[in-house]
C-alpha cells in the first residue's frame, strides 16, 4: 500500500499541493490577523480567550482544507474516471480497490497533516503575538494546552474522513462540479459557528465523528462498487 501511495504521489506530482497549502495557510493567517486587528477592542472580541482563539483558529484550517480535500479527490479520482485514464490503470495486475484506496489514503493523509499543521502553526503565532500584546489575558496551564492538542487532533481526524463525503456525490456522474459543490456545502454545515466565536457546530462532538463516518462508510462503499457500476 506505501508502494501504491507513493507512486501516486510521483504520479500526480503531487509535492505541487505542498505549496497551495503553504498559500492556504499564509491566506488563514492574513485573515486572522486583520480579524484581530478589526475586531479589538470589541465586547464580542474574537480573541479574548483561548478556548474562542483556538476554536476559530480549527474552524478556517477545517474549513480551507477540506475544500482542498475535495479539489485532490477530483484530481485523483474524479477526473481520471471522466477522462477514462482509471481503465488503464485497472489493467494493472494490482486489485482496483487497492488503486483507489491508495488515493484516498493519500488525500486523507494531507488532509490530516495539512489540518494539524495549519492549527500548531497558528496556535503559536496566537501564543508568540499574545506574548508581546497581552490580549489574552487568563492563564494558560499545561494541562489546558493539552486538552487543546488533543481536541485539534480529533478534530483532524474527523474533518479529513468527513472531507471523503464529497467522493458520493462526484461519482455519481463523474463530476468534478458535483464534488467541489458538496466540499462546500460541507464546510458551510460543520464551520458554522452560528456568531459565537465560542462555539461551532464541530464543538457538538458525536456531528464531526458522525460525518467522518459517513466519510469513511463513502470510501469503502465506493471500492465495493469498483467491480460493477463505476465501471460499466
Amino acid at each position: 500500500m506505501l508502494k501504491l501511495i507513493r507512486l501516486e504521489w510521483r504520479k500526480h506530482r503531487f509535492a505541487r499541493n505542498l505549496t497551495g497549502a503553504g498559500i492556504a495557510m499564509l491566506s488563514i493567517l492574513l485573515f486572522l490577523i486583520m480579524i484581530g486587528v478589526t475586531d479589538l477592542g470589541a465586547e464580542d472580541y474574537a480573541f479574548a480567550s483561548y478556548e474562542g482563539s483556538f476554536i476559530l483558529i480549527d474552524t478556517f484550517a477545517r474549513a480551507v482544507f477540506i475544500i482542498f480535500a475535495g479539489a485532490l479527490i477530483s484530481k485523483l479520482i474524479i477526473s481520471e474516471y471522466r477522462d477514462k485514464t482509471m481503465n488503464v490503470m485497472f489493467t494493472y495486475p494490482i486489485k482496483r480497490h487497492k488503486i483507489i484506496a491508495a488515493k484516498l489514503m493519500l488525500v486523507f493523509l494531507f488532509t490530516f497533516a495539512m489540518i494539524m499543521l495549519t492549527d500548531v502553526v497558528m496556535g503559536v503565532i496566537l501564543l508568540a503575538s499574545n506574548h508581546f500584546y497581552d490580549f489574552i489575558t487568563e492563564p494558560l496551564s499545561t494541562a489546558a494546552l493539552l486538552k487543546i492538542v488533543v481536541k485539534y487532533t480529533i478534530s483532524s481526524v474527523s474533518a479529513s474522513a468527513m472531507a471523503l463525503i464529497p467522493l458520493f456525490f462526484g461519482m455519481r456522474k463523474h463530476s468534478v462540479t458535483a464534488t467541489m459543490v458538496a466540499s462546500i456545502l460541507l464546510v458551510s454545515v460543520v464551520c458554522s459557528s452560528f456568531n459565537d466565536p465560542t462555539f461551532s457546530v464541530n464543538s457538538i462532538i458525536v456531528i464531526p465523528l458522525a460525518l467522518g463516518a459517513i466519510g469513511l462508510w463513502i470510501a469503502a462503499l465506493s471500492m465495493i462498487r469498483l467491480e460493477t457500476k463505476d465501471m460499466s
